[in-house]
């Protein structure tokens, strides 16, 4: 029976995984891709600089404002990139282009590796593999998580690497804990993967935190003093600190001649130079001046119902969940470090926009939090909870494709999302607003006139041949006298009309199956 169970439970995965890598190439370009492979060029022109093989490389990376830019996941992506094209081709597009969609299957396997990763972490807390097996298709059905799975380059793979560093973490302490021996080879891989981590994003220095509050919680119960554990374990913290340093200058190229610019860095992505305001409750809330309930607002309409009664449940499992030492060091520290990190990012108001993508790490911490809570308060609650979330998380996956990363839980129901919250920021609708424009009998009598969209590229390498002007819509601000077709996703929608347009059609989808629909993009024909 054991041997069946985990046979389909491998199947599904498997099937999943092909899947998934179909619908991530099939979906449309985000605003942000292509200024993210530009910012690999660069470093990659740094790197042969600094072997000798230009000599411009290495300042027009220091030059370039993001040049702490991080571009750690891009090492193995490249390769990845590099041995795929031998097998896919994706001839109707430009080879930029090509690179990008392809770039999105290699994105969602770091999706599909964390939801393992996540789900180890569960089974070392809850030790009951069926469970532990649901709450992976949970993790892979969640709408909002599986849409970023599909084409964020940057916060998706800095969730993988926070996982996986959560994940290693909490096997060596735990060994810890049972005084069990850490060889040097546990302590290389936990600094590999912190310093993917910090090569990723630079904030991860955060998961320092998160390793100081697990060191706090185990040594509780290691029965010597602080002091004696200190002397005990500093050859081991000794060498990560050492391999981390090491390796993270190597992610860095930025790095390679001036290491002290790492200081730099930290104060540069504290203070993001980016002044963008997120549709957050009715109200447009600007990066570099966010109220203190920002975080918690987007927390609220973001996470599923099921994590919302782990979350209230907790108090009533409190003591439970505690009598056991293992749970301390896990649960505790997750949840230790969720409260904590909330409040360092609050405290110190550091920018965010884009609603929850620069703290998606969180979200599966607070996953495992909420699962485990309903876990051990009632198994049935639990089983029959996640029977009906997959469900519905099926459902509007079929209705929402490829927009899910725009998803709001039930409490969206209760408020005009589309007037009240940001949704296509990232210009996803690019692709399909292009196969409806190819496909619309009256647009097709204007194909001589330019579209003007922002930026360009979220429709030009989708758009048919007939039209052959595409332009970046500000040009035609604040008026223009000529005919033409403007395309406008969700941020850009709230810009008035520069002039008399007329509405062709909109793109959008119903979140759920009775509940208005919710306007992704417009496009218009225009004096």
């Amino acid at each position: 029976m054991k041997k069946n169970s985990k046979y389909i439970l491998n199947l599904f995965l498997l099937l999943y995984l092909v899947f998934g890598f179909y619908l991530s190439v099939n979906t449309g370009i985000t605003t942000d891709e292509l200024l993210d492979q530009y910012h690999w060029s660069l470093s990659r022109e740094a790197i042969k600089d600094f072997f000798g093989y230009n000599d411009i490389g290495y300042s027009n990376l220091y030059n370039y404002v993001w040049k702490y830019h991080g571009v750690g996941f891009h090492y193995i992506s490249h390769l990845f990139l590099l041995l795929a094209n031998v097998i896919i081709k994706f001839e109707k597009f430009p080879e930029e282009i090509s690179r990008v969609l392809l770039n999105h299957s290699f994105i969602f396997f770091t999706f599909f590796l964390s939801a393992i990763l996540a789900r180890k972490i569960v089974n070392l807390l809850i030790k009951n593999r069926l469970f532990s097996n649901i709450f992976l298709s949970f993790y892979l059905f969640y709408p909002y998580l599986l849409g970023h799975g599909f084409y964020n380059p940057k916060d998706m793979p800095f969730l993988f690497a926070w996982i996986l560093s959560t994940y290693i973490s909490i096997r060596i302490f735990l060994k810890t804990y049972r005084k069990e021996y850490i060889s040097s080879s546990n302590i290389f891989f936990l600094a590999l993967s912190t310093s993917f981590l910090f090569s990723i994003r630079i904030s991860g220095i955060l998961i320092l935190l998160q390793y100081l509050i697990t060191f706090i919680v185990t040594s509780k119960f290691l029965k010597e003093s602080f002091y004696r554990i200190i002397r005990l374990y500093f050859y081991k913290v000794f060498l990560f600190f050492l391999f981390t340093l090491i390796l993270t200058f190597l992610f860095y190229p930025i790095l390679w001649k001036n290491p002290l610019l790492i200081f730099d860095s930290f104060n540069q992505m504290r203070n993001i130079p980016y002044g963008v305001c997120t549709l957050t409750l009715g109200r447009c809330m600007d990066a570099l001046n966010l109220p203190s309930s920002y975080i918690i607002i987007w927390l609220f309409f973001k996470l599923p119902l099921l994590v919302f009664i782990g979350l209230v449940l907790f108090p009533f499992t409190e003591k439970k969940i505690f009598s056991q030492s293992v749970h301390q060091i896990i649960f505790g520290s997750i949840l230790l470090t969720i409260i904590s990190i909330i409040f360092l990012l609050i405290f110190f108001k550091v920018n965010l926009y884009d609603e929850l993508r620069h703290v998606l790490f969180l979200i599966p911490l607070i996953l495992i939090i909420g699962f485990s809570t309903i876990y051990f308060y009632s198994k049935k609650l639990l089983l029959y909870g996640s029977i009906i979330s997959i469900f519905v998380f099926m459902i509007q996956n079929i209705n929402m494709y490829p927009y899910q990363y725009t998803w709001f839980n039930l409490f969206g129901n209760f408020i005009n999302i589309n007037n009240n919250f940001e949704l296509d920021y990232w210009g996803v609708s690019g692709r399909n607003i292009a196969r409806k424009i190819n496909n619309n009998n009256q647009l097709l009598h204007y194909r001589d006139k330019c579209i003007y969209v922002s930026p360009k590229h979220i429709i030009e390498p989708f758009i048919s041949t007939d039209y052959n002007c595409v332009k970046p819509f500000l040009s035609i601000y604040p008026k223009s006298s000529e005919k033409y077709i403007l395309v406008k996703y969700m941020r850009n929608i709230r810009r008035e009309n520069p002039s008399n347009c007329e509405l062709i059609f909109e793109e959008s989808y119903n979140l759920n199956l009775f509940k208005n629909k919710l306007k992704i993009g417009e496009v218009y024909i225009c004096n």
